[in-house]
């Protein structure tokens, strides 16, 4: 029986971030594991950030794993069961259902071979008041059965801030008629300062199966992505086309920016950028798209908010 971990946590929580310090602390305990990255879009631009980590990286691009992907994620569970893996770490798109991950490792065949190892969800310290009733919702079916509440960005977030966050966390989950509560549970620590007792403890922690009603959506339908390949002129220009797609609501409610992309001179850049901020930083990767993700996406207009490729 191989054990599935999921990695869980809204659109630029820090996923990406946190497996590859996870990773790292199975990888020093000689274990052989699997990262199983989905996105939310026809390519995964987060298996390129990944793709130093010494372990396999499966994608499973084109949908969530939730809906459209469902089937391909059964499936490559079965797959992996068979090739000696220790621990399988699942990072879903950030509008991720988990009830459908229970649905899925819970029924046969796949629970024959697998069994759900521990349930960790990514939280910003700086909660953001502008997300839609779907996207609490999600947020809601995340915190509802996790084994660990870890929080991101800790120190860019003073305690009240946090206490903050962690009471806006409870308020959504007691809005949908649970009484689940975070407190001092909640993992506050600067990730540079986790030890490996620290992820000795989130491997081990488990999850909940609590009962609540279930809010049923076409993901599809209520959240957009837009994969590009398109150019910007310099890296200050690529901050003002950000900031503007970001704030400019003609663009639609816009929630992720990731992933790489060239100016004119031949220069990359990643971007990473979500409602609570962004950052921008010349990168080594010289191919690559990025993915802007939102409700009520504009695409024409977020497709023109950068220069196009002439084609050759």
């Amino acid at each position: 029986m191989v054990k599935v971990d999921l990695i869980t946590g809204f659109l630029g929580a820090g996923k990406t971030t946190f497996i590859q310090k996870y990773a790292d602390y199975f990888i020093k305990k000689g274990q052989k594991i699997n990262i199983i990255e989905n996105e939310f879009g026809n390519v995964s631009v987060d298996s390129i950030i990944l793709k130093d980590e010494a372990c396999d990286i499966t994608q499973l691009s084109g949908g969530c794993m939730c809906c459209t992907a469902k089937v391909a994620f059964q499936n490559m569970l079965l797959d992996m069961s068979a090739e000696g893996y220790d621990r399988i770490l699942v990072e879903p798109s950030g509008i991720y259902d988990v009830d459908e991950f229970f649905e899925i490792l819970m029924t046969e065949p796949v629970k024959d071979c697998c069994q759900i190892g521990s349930i960790l969800t990514i939280a910003d310290a700086r909660f953001d008041e502008k997300l839609s009733d779907e996207a609490q919702y999600i947020m809601f079916s995340q915190l509802l059965c996790t084994g660990k509440l870890i929080m991101s960005k800790t120190q860019t977030a003073d305690e009240a801030t946090q206490n903050a966050t962690i009471s806006r966390l409870n308020q959504i989950i007691s809005d949908r008629g649970s009484r689940r509560v975070f407190g001092d549970d909640v993992c506050r620590k600067n990730w540079d300062d986790l030890t490996d007792d620290d992820f000795e403890s989130f491997a081990s922690c488990g999850y909940q199966l609590i009962e609540h009603e279930r809010e049923f959506m076409q993901h599809g339908r209520v959240f957009t992505a837009r994969v590009m390949a398109h150019l910007c002129t310099d890296q200050h220009d690529l901050e003002e086309r950000i900031q503007k797609l970001l704030s400019d609501p003609s663009y639609g409610n816009i929630l992720r920016v990731k992933g790489h992309i060239a100016d004119t001179g031949g220069n990359w850049y990643e971007i990473n950028c979500s409602l609570d901020g962004f950052y921008i930083r010349p990168s080594n990767v010289r191919k690559g798209l990025f993915i802007v993700i939102g409700q009520d996406l504009e695409e024409d207009a977020v497709q023109n908010a950068f220069i196009p490729r002439r084609r050759k």
